[in-house]
């Protein structure tokens, strides 16, 4: 039986079969048709390919040696990353739903899996900050985790979340045979050692974000929305802002730098008026 051709169904860019690319979006009164160029077979097993690797880093501010965050050493010999230094965290799995459809872990809950299987810690999603992504070539990736066989056709999404200790569930090494115990950490111990390639990358930005933690108001967890919806200060409220004593919402935050983005394209536009 031949699929009837007309302004929703087109040829998938990646399966060259003539299907429908569209998808309807909202309530079927006012629903909404969008376009893709691959068909919605192609996306899923596309999405499916692409693989995610979370790593969360547990910190906490102890009352003498300052902030601190919890590794522990990758010891097994035939395994990636040997005897370098890990944050909880493993790859995002795929599951069967009832319907018989392959469906993504989420983040949030691959992240509070792998550390309660890997340290027996359970994490609070509301508390779980996503601080870092990056998509990369599953070669690289392969190459970095020192692996024998290297696969390139699909890409892999690395992503680093931080969450505060509650100086109440101890670390338990759950696996010992993958890795050493649990131990505390300060910024000037990390430096010296040999983190997962991740980490490494990131090492100054991961302190940065924790030190955020405790110099501000707790953190919210805002989504993409709520993150556009703010406004950036204007001069004056900036200028009144560094004055400021008391702590700073994460809102705030956002406005602030959203201001120093607009004032830094403005310099640059003048800049380049100069110059022609």
């Amino acid at each position: 039986m031949e699929i009837e051709i007309d302004e929703r169904t087109r040829q998938c860019s990646r399966c060259r079969q003539y299907r429908p690319i569209f998808e309807y979006r909202g309530l079927t009164e006012t629903y909404e048709m969008t376009f893709y160029n691959n068909c919605a077979y192609c996306r899923r097993n596309n999405q499916l390919k692409d693989r995610r690797l979370v790593q969360v880093v547990i910190f906490r501010r102890d009352p003498t040696r300052g902030i601190q965050i919890m590794l522990s050493q990758r010891i097994h010999p035939d395994k990636p990353y040997f005897n370098m230094m890990q944050g909880t965290g493993g790859k995002v799995d795929v599951y069967t739903d009832n319907n018989g459809y392959k469906i993504l872990e989420t983040e949030e809950d691959v992240a509070m899996r792998e550390t309660l299987e890997e340290s027996e810690i359970i994490l609070e999603e509301e508390k779980i900050q996503k601080i870092w992504s990056e998509t990369v070539p599953s070669q690289l990736e392969w190459t970095a985790r020192r692996c024998n066989i290297q696969d390139a056709t699909y890409n892999v999404t690395l992503l680093i979340f931080i969450y505060p200790w509650d100086w109440i569930q101890e670390p338990i090494a759950t696996e010992s045979d993958k890795s050493s115990d649990w131990t505390w950490h300060t910024f000037q111990e990390v430096i010296f050692m040999n983190l997962i390639p991740m980490l490494q990358k990131n090492q100054d930005f991961i302190f940065q974000e924790i030190g955020k933690y405790f110099n501000y108001c707790e953190i919210e967890s805002l989504d993409e929305q709520e993150e556009n919806d703010i406004s950036p200060l204007m001069e004056k409220e900036f200028n009144t802002f560094k004055k400021k004593t008391e702590k700073v919402t994460t809102k705030e935050i956002i406005a602030i730098e959203k201001y120093k983005k607009g004032v830094t394209l403005e310099i640059n536009r003048l800049r380049g008026r100069l110059k022609n």
